[in-house]
């Protein structure tokens, strides 16, 4: 009789403590606040997360005249079946024009359904990117359908470094220099003529030599070959009366 009693009197503690913590989990009550998800979550799993990045359009190719960078922003609250604006403004603090180096979407929206969504900056690639390094600061602001209440946090108590949850800043170029994997006891010294060259006669890919060495296409073995591909390659031309220079007037050279 003891035991049964023992028993009951454990399971109706259990129904009480299962209660109780059912009545203390509460439905998010709050404001829809609108944040930059890179903020919070970042673009891959082992990533950091971020509130600036940036970019160059240095190894692109000369007919490449904008790109795209998608901006991911997210709501903290409820989805919901309508799509609903987004106050999005340019900071003041910005040295990129509007409608001169980007454009942003007329309608910009948190569509129905979505928890996250994507916001598509244009990047325009003008001429005065070659000496400029240009910066778009993007702000969240309140609206009808959005707060942002969620504003920023501290990542590093040392520095005081912190997160903004609803500023974004771009910044973005047209500067080439020397890439990380770049051999100047293979290339000699950098210059954007000799990279695009080199690629151009091997049918390489400018953005490869920004992998580290000893990848792919990057090994010893394939160093070596280009070295010795582009030294015949200068030598054959300059026999043949057709030496080839740099943009500085210096005949390209390889060692």
């Amino acid at each position: 009789m003891n035991k049964i009693l023992i028993l009951s009197i454990v399971f109706f503690s259990f129904l009480g403590l299962t209660s109780c913590t059912q009545e203390e989990i509460k439905a998010y009550e709050d404001t829809d606040n609108i944040y930059f998800s890179r903020s919070i979550f970042p673009l891959y799993s082992s990533g950091p997360v971020i509130d600036s990045t940036g970019f160059s359009f240095g190894f692109d190719n000369a007919a490449i005249k904008e790109r795209i960078f998608p901006l991911a922003i997210r709501v903290q609250g409820k989805v919901s079946n309508v799509d609903r604006k987004v106050n999005l403004t340019v900071d003041p603090s910005s040295t990129a024009v509007l409608g001169t180096h980007f454009t942003l979407p007329e309608n910009i929206v948190l569509r129905a359904g979505k928890e996250i969504d994507t916001i598509l900056v244009k990047v325009l690639r003008t001429s005065d990117m070659k000496t400029k390094d240009l910066t778009l600061v993007l702000n969240l602001e309140d609206n009808d359908f959005f707060t942002t209440k969620m504003k920023s946090r501290v990542t590093n108590v040392l520095t005081g470094k912190t997160i903004s949850f609803v500023r974004f800043k771009l910044s973005f170029n047209d500067k080439l220099s020397a890439p990380v994997s770049w051999s100047t006891a293979n290339y000699g010294v950098f210059s954007a003529k000799k990279l695009f060259l080199m690629c151009d006669l091997m049918d390489l890919q400018p953005e490869m030599f920004n992998l580290p060495q000893g990848s792919i296409g990057l090994t010893i073995p394939d160093v070596q070959y280009y070295q010795n591909f582009m030294r015949r390659y200068l030598a054959d031309q300059k026999a043949s009366g057709n030496t080839i220079y740099e943009d500085n007037g210096n005949e390209m050279f390889f060692p």
